[in-house]
């Protein structure tokens, strides 16, 4: 697993399904998830379309009875996405909190020598052009 960004999970919303869905069970209701993650059922119809269309999610329609019902669960590519995303989310906040600590406990250092939290993850070149 590679640790880095997916500009598809990103989204709190989409973040928020996958986070969802990758703790959940199997299959999980379209019910369930809306409700869990506190989304309307357009705002959930949406964002699951995007991450099936990216292939991440996959959705069973059948039903229950005489009602219809949706069903997802992440794929084996949407879990190693979510892993990333999630890994680099670990990393930034790694990054982040050494800044804050040596902020609060600075210590010498050779001038030139310092990074910040987005050259330390790559983002930001040492000359401080951004490189996104």
């Amino acid at each position: 697993m590679t640790a880095r960004p997916d500009p598809l999970i990103h989204p709190i919303t989409r973040l928020s399904i996958c986070g969802l869905l990758a703790a959940g069970a199997d299959w999980i209701e379209f019910a369930a998830l809306r409700d869990a993650a506190g989304i309307s059922d357009s705002v959930l119809s949406k964002q699951s379309r995007v991450l099936e269309d990216a292939g991440y999610v996959e959705v069973r329609k059948g039903a229950v009875g005489r009602r219809p019902r949706t069903w997802f669960r992440l794929t084996a590519e949407g879990r190693q996405a979510v892993e990333g995303h999630l890994a680099w989310l670990a990393q930034l906040e790694e990054a982040v909190s050494a800044s804050t600590r040596d902020v609060q406990q600075p210590r010498p250092a050779a001038p030139g020598t310092g990074a910040s939290a987005g050259q330390q993850l790559g983002w930001f070149p040492r000359d401080g052009r951004a490189s996104l």
